[in-house]
């Protein structure tokens, strides 16, 4: 082995431990590209990233290094071309100059540009794989951060929605960042959207502000299973409402089949575009905030559950044990008045019980409030619930209740209606003619339709009953387009299907 060959070969190995010294992308594509005009003496140099990189763009050193990625004709053979790649994938493509600014390069040289690459590809990999796994760890330290900021004193003003896009705005690196969360609209129109959060760099006054139908808006669906890539936030936001911004992240805050809004991630103009890990990451910390609002509500729906109970308890006790204290002390008054010796103290009781006839009228008012204020802001699912119990309560046994996913999201108040009518209908008859011990009752929606089942291990409906009951829910099936299907044998039971359509919901943006 010549000298030569032995100082190379010297070069080589000090080039491949000082690449594999560092574990930064950008530090290494640094090295990589000094170290490989160094050995050769290049003139220039160019290295180009690739999407296996997990970056963009490339790196360019000496005079002409732009040029490098053009074919060079009868030159080409003063240009050393070289893959880092390792496993199938290329990492990036490194092309060198002429030798001394002139020279050619000779086979000796690409078999040692080969030797070089493979340690360069490693070392990026390994570098990527580090820089990956410290990002992912990122992302996950925020979503466990999410816990502590979500709150609020009702499910319907929740806290913390703010430091959520401050968050998310960091982890990804972004310029700015909106939660937007899906408003409630009437039977017919199409939902809206309202910005319940922002990151800082934003102004205040967007909080609270209802997207209006916006250009490309109308024609794209904002619930994604997966996370969505836009150029730009046009197709979403009203021009001028933020700052100019490029490359968009958009995903979607979805839990058990409940939309709670999207999550928009937007960079500035000659950023680099969204890799696969904050891609990745994203859609895992919305499916976090996601969850942490379903709790959130979740713990205020109970808590307005006991405040409604609480509140038909007092109501109870006014109307069975007060009302009716009054109302015998009122008519002891009036008795006794009719002994009494002086006209003036005949009146005088008279007075007394008018004032118990106007306090029985005032608790009766006070009764209705309690029990008119709890439904206003009542859930589907809670509604539900409220109709078994008062049905059932006539039974000596509590039924068994399924509801499936996603009742919460039927928001066509004609179809709940329906469905508490026909509850209703059902355990009645349950109640007067069944005898039974036990009832099952289950509402599955799913994408299309709604299915409530009820079945009882009671005496069955025999040869002979009553159409009226049955009539009633086969029509309410049929003005929705479902059917009703009753299966009863005789001292086993009954089994009603009831299966409607439900509409399918109107297109973000429209009003058709």
């Amino acid at each position: 082995m010549s000298k030569r060959s032995d100082a190379r070969i010297r070069e080589l190995l000090a080039s491949m431990a000082s690449i594999s010294s560092d574990l930064s992308v950008t530090a290494i594509t640094h090295r990589v590209l000094d170290e490989a005009m160094a050995i050769y003496g290049a003139s220039s140099g160019l290295l180009e990233l690739t999407s296996s990189s997990h970056q963009q763009g490339h790196l360019a050193k000496g005079k002409d290094a732009a040029g490098l990625s053009q074919p060079a004709g009868k030159d080409e053979a003063k240009r050393l071309r070289l893959e880092l790649r390792t496993r199938q994938e290329i990492f990036a493509l490194l092309t060198l100059g002429p030798k001394n600014g002139k020279d050619r390069y000779s086979k000796a040289d690409q078999e040692l540009g080969a030797a070089l690459a493979g340690s360069a590809s490693v070392a990026l990999e390994n570098a990527q794989l580090y820089q990956d796994a410290a990002d992912r760890a990122r992302w996950l330290s925020a979503c466990a951060r999410i816990g502590g900021l979500l709150g609020g004193e009702s499910r319907h003003h929740t806290q913390g929605l703010n430091e959520v896009a401050e968050l998310a705005s960091n982890e990804s690196r972004a310029s700015y960042a909106l939660l937007l969360t899906p408003i409630e609209h009437q039977e017919g129109t199409g939902p809206g959207y309202r910005i319940s959060g922002i990151s800082q760099n934003l102004p205040d006054g967007l909080v609270g502000r209802v997207l209006p139908e916006q250009g490309e808006s109308n024609e794209l669906n904002l619930a994604y299973s997966t996370p969505l890539l836009l150029p730009t936030p046009d197709a979403i936001l009203p021009a001028g409402l933020i700052p100019t911004g490029a490359h968009t992240l958009l995903v979607e805050l979805s839990a058990r089949a409940t939309h709670y809004g999207i999550l928009l991630m937007i960079r500035e103009e000659g950023s680099d575009e969204y890799g696969p890990v904050d891609i990745q990451m994203a859609g895992i910390f919305a499916d976090n905030v996601a969850q942490g609002l379903g709790l959130l509500q979740m713990h205020h729906l109970r808590e307005e559950v006991l405040l409604y109970l609480e509140r038909e308890r007092i109501a109870r006790d006014l109307h069975d044990i007060v009302i009716q204290r009054i109302f015998a002390a009122g008519l002891g008054i009036s008795a006794l008045s009719k002994h009494l010796p002086t006209l003036a103290t005949r009146e005088r009781a008279g007075a007394i019980a008018g004032e118990l006839d106007t306090t029985i009228a005032e608790l009766r008012a006070t009764i209705y409030s309690l029990q008119a204020t709890v439904g206003a802001s009542e859930s589907p699912s809670s509604r539900i619930l409220r109709a078994i119990r008062l049905a059932a309560e006539p039974l000596d046994f509590t039924p068994r209740v399924h509801l499936g996913d996603g009742i919460d999201a039927l928001v066509h108040q004609s179809t709940l209606t329906h469905v508490l009518a026909v509850i209703t209908e059902a355990l009645s008859n349950v109640v007067r003619h069944a005898h039974a011990s036990a009832v099952e009752l289950s509402i599955e929606p799913t994408s299309s339709t709604l299915h409530l089942r009820i079945h009882d291990d009671g005496v069955g409906l025999g040869a002979v009953h009553h159409e009226s009951g049955l009539a009633n829910m086969r029509q309410r099936a049929a003005e929705l387009g479902g059917t009703l299907a009753v299966h009863s044998t005789p001292g086993h039971g009954t089994t009603l299907s009831w299966i409607i359509p439900l509409p399918a919901p109107p297109a973000p943006g429209r009003t058709d």
